[in-house]
């Protein structure tokens, strides 16, 4: 038996879209940027044969293939957690986890994998028929944050033409389109209550994936206490990103006070993933009420 192994590496921030089984892009889930890059794995298991009178063999067909992809998810939400455990969507309510048995065992999925291409464009892996592997470990850190490590099993879909079974695999052209950005709560020109830790809520509009790491309060996306101006200052308080809703949410650290006024900002230092900057800063208006 001989067993030969392909791997392929990409260094490149990218995309992981899951979804139920035959789910098409547009409905599977964005699980937000990869660290590191995406890993294949393709082992081909052949069985030599021999003959009589035959000092080499005559033939080796394979006899067994197995497909894997493994990526570090740079998003530990806990829904990358419950998916790397190998658990279904309904494991997670709210804010809460709950890992126990599955009542599907096959709980197969489709993943779609979007990585910086050979040249000036980008490269998707569409894995027809995917099984998480549920035996990752949380032990893994990168600079102080925690990584999800995800193993996909590429298994083979017969409802797919020939020669398109396991996965596929597709290049496309540069993606040139800057991301837009827009606040939506409260909305540009309103007010928020006073007395109150209100949320900002910006929402980004981006076909592909947002480069999570250029979103960052006090440099890509800040709150201008703009009452006197002779002593604006950045507002304190953090902010969180929604890698499938493509929403980046402030939140004050104290009491929005009455009849402030602020200014909201996000600047041209944000990306998306194939590199694309906001074209324009955005600049946004609210007050506090009276």
């Amino acid at each position: 038996m001989n067993t030969a192994n392909m791997v392929l590496g990409v260094a490149a921030t990218n995309t992981i879209k899951v979804g139920a089984y035959a789910a098409l892009e547009a409905a599977a889930t964005d699980l937000g940027a990869t660290d590191g890059g995406v890993e294949l794995n393709v082992s081909e298991e052949v069985k030599e044969i021999y003959v009589d009178q035959a000092l080499g063999p005559v033939g080796a067909p394979t006899i067994k293939k197995t497909v894997t992809f493994k990526a570090n998810l740079a998003e530990a939400s806990l829904e990358n957690l419950a998916l790397a455990f190998g658990q279904p969507t309904a494991a997670v309510s709210g804010s809460t986890f709950i890992f126990g048995g599955k009542t599907d065992l096959y709980d197969y999925r489709t993943v779609y994998l979007n990585v910086k291409g050979p040249g000036p464009g980008t490269r998707k892996y569409t894995i027809h028929k995917a099984k998480i592997k549920g035996d990752s470990s949380q032990k893994y850190q990168k600079d102080n944050v925690t990584m999800v490590p995800l193993e996909i099993i590429c298994l083979y879909d017969t409802t797919q033409a020939a020669g398109d079974e396991f996965f596929s695999v597709t290049d496309t052209g540069l993606d040139t389109t800057p991301p837009t950005v827009a606040q939506t709560t409260p909305a540009d020109g309103s007010t928020t209550p006073k007395d109150a830790k209100g949320t900002v809520l910006w929402t980004i509009t981006e076909t592909n994936g947002v480069d999570w790491s250029t979103v960052v309060y006090g440099d890509t996306f800040q709150i201008i206490n703009t009452t006197t101006p002779g002593s604006a200052a950045l507002v304190a308080g953090s902010i969180t990103y929604d890698a499938s809703a493509k929403t980046v949410t402030f939140t004050p650290t104290s009491n929005w006070t009455a009849s402030d006024t602020l200014q909201a900002i996000v600047s041209t230092g944000l990306k998306d993933a194939a590199g694309n900057r906001l074209a324009t800063t955005y600049v946004a208006q609210f007050s506090v009420t009276a």
